[in-house]
Order: C-alpha cells, then structure tokens, then sequence
C-alpha cells in the first residue's frame, strides 16, 4: 500500500513540476510577447509621424505646383495683353494716317 502511495506521490510531483514548467514557459513567452507589442507600437508611432510628414510635404508640393501654374497662365496673360495693346497700338497709328 505505501509502495501505491509513493507512487501516486511521485506522479503527483511529476505533473506539478510539468505545470511549474509550462506556467514558466507561459511568463517567458508572455514577456517576450509584451516587448514585442511595445517595439510595433513605437514601431507605429514612427510610421505615423513619417506618414504625417510626407502628407504635409505633399500638400506643400501640391500648393508649390498651383502657384508655378499660376504664374506662368500670369506670365502668358501679360504676354497676351502686351500682343494685343501692340496690335491696338498698331491699328490706331494706321488709322491716324
């Protein structure tokens, strides 16, 4: 009988050390994983700064190109005009003769 005790005793012992090395096993993962999360969250964070800087960038490149396009249909308009006062200019001299 005290042979069936020991017996159920070191069974007993064996599946509490297998349970004390899971759950350590369980901690060290769990740790890993806690530090994993937090290097994607600073991770993250820096993307969403860079996404935030490029999209301010693109939104200055995109105001930068309007203005150039402004100023070059400014640049043609006053070419337009000066063609035009010229061609007016030239059409009172005829009349004046």
């Amino acid at each position: 009988m005290s042979n069936e005790y020991d017996k159920i005793i070191d069974e007993l012992k064996d599946k509490i050390t297998q349970i004390i090395l899971l759950y350590t096993n369980s901690e060290k993962k769990l740790l890993s994983l806690q530090s994993n999360n937090i290097t994607l969250i600073e991770e993250l964070n820096e993307k969403e700064e860079k996404y935030k800087e490029l999209e301010e960038s693109y939104k200055n490149l995109k105001l930068a190109k309007v203005i150039n396009a402004n100023t070059k249909d400014l640049q043609q308009t006053k070419v337009k005009i000066n063609k035009i006062v010229r061609e007016v200019d030239n059409c009172i001299s005829l009349l004046n003769k």
